[in-house]
């Protein structure tokens, strides 16, 4: 592994920060640089961020895609680790774990794709690997929206190496987002009865939604959730995260707004989730006499899932026993890049080299377990490898 660990060490050290944008030029550089040293067809593609597409051609009757990124949240430091600074962007290594940001989500998934492909050039492998390493995943997903809509880059088959090393993901959750808005009267706060206080009513209103949660949680699919769920089975969920109102403490706003968060089961129809939610808040409107406004943010992520009895589940099935001693199956709570290749009819499925809670990825002292990057890496050989199936 110490040619993957050097490679990982070369793109912590890059600030990859989605928010700006930052050194995005430089990590497709180096990335590319990397591939074309394996003999990798390699190919810079996207109109807004800078996406690396590499192929490597072994004569193989189907392209494996191998979805990682390159970008990642921000990161204020010095990290504090015991009566240690460390970094965020500045590599260490201790006791097996690699700190820095990005050392988890995503960059190791990175360093073990290119390392598997570099052991196994010059053999004879079941798929030619498509390497797919993307910015903006973190802030929207500009950058797989780029090689897979507009260019029609997908593969015969999908691994988004972004997810937990704990289990195979055959599914994810959709994502969707946006407002609920209160309108009310504003004016002044010295003559509070010729207007109509907004934070008031969404003040009820959020008590309302608290039953729309319960509402969501009763949807359940039938692929099992992450290990450490509190319900066996993938379930709907519904959180209110951000509140907005007011701009001065003598003023009464025009209106507030709940930010919300509201996730779907694999396989979920979005429309429909939409229409149950519309319809949640005209009866509340009606029964608070409130004015209720709804407005999505951002793209709509639907979710998605690969049947269980899919060949390709087999095939990968077989490659995780064969890398790391063990088939667990289970969908994500959240969302990833697979929707985009599922929806494309593509089989997919997602793994990577992260422990949720425990490598603090999007925290400070975010790490990678070298021994969880090693893993991927065998998993990934295994599935490329003829006898996979």
């Amino acid at each position: 592994m110490e040619w993957e660990v050097e490679v990982l060490k070369e793109l912590v050290r890059l600030d990859t920060d989605a928010t700006l944008r930052k050194n995005y030029d430089k990590a497709v550089e180096m990335i590319s640089s990397y591939a074309e040293q394996l003999g990798m067809e390699v190919s810079v593609v996207g109109d807004e961020v800078p996406n690396v597409v590499a192929k490597l051609d072994v004569g193989a009757e189907k392209d494996l895609a191998l979805v990682s990124h390159y970008d990642v949240v921000p990161a204020k430091g010095p990290w504090k680790l015991g009566d240690r600074e460390l970094d965020p962007f500045e590599p260490t290594l201790i006791d097996g774990k690699l700190y820095g940001r990005g050392a988890a989500d995503d960059k190791s998934a990175i360093a073990a794709s290119l390392g598997a492909i570099r052991d196994l050039r010059g053999e004879k492998l079941r798929y030619n690997p498509l390497l797919i390493v993307v910015g903006d995943e973190e802030v929207g997903g500009t950058g797989i929206r780029e090689v897979v809509e507009k260019r029609g880059i997908t593969g015969d088959a999908a691994v988004i190496l972004d997810a937990s090393i704990e289990y195979l993901s055959v599914g994810a959750s959709g994502v969707v987002g946006g407002w609920i808005k209160v309108k009310g009267k504003g004016g002044h706060a010295g003559y509070p009865h010729v207007t109509k206080n907004p934070i008031y009513g969404l003040a009820k209103l959020i008590e309302e939604l608290e039953k729309f949660a319960s509402f969501r949680s009763l949807k359940l699919s039938d692929l099992p959730s992450p290990p450490g769920s509190p319900i066996k089975r993938v379930w709907g969920r519904f959180t209110v995260t951000m509140l907005r109102a007011g701009q001065k403490h003598n003023a009464i706003p025009e209106e507030a707004s709940a930010g919300f968060d509201m996730r779907l089961i694999p396989g979920e129809d979005v429309d429909q989730a939409l229409e149950e939610l519309r319809s949640f808040l005209t009866d509340a409107s009606s029964r608070l006499g409130l004015d209720i406004e709804l407005e999505l943010v951002g793209s709509v992520n639907e979710g998605w899932r690969t049947p269980l009895n899919h060949p390709f589940v087999s095939e990968v099935l077989d490659a995780m026993e064969k890398a790391m001693g063990r088939r667990a199956v289970a969908a994500e709570l959240g969302g990833n890049d697979g929707f985009l290749f599922a929806r494309r009819g593509v089989p997919t499925v997602a793994i990577g080299a992260i422990r949720v809670p425990e490598n603090n990825i999007h925290a400070p002292l975010e790490f990678v377990y070298l021994e969880d990057m090693a893993a991927l890496k065998r998993f990934i050989s295994e599935l490329l490898k003829p006898g996979a199936s």
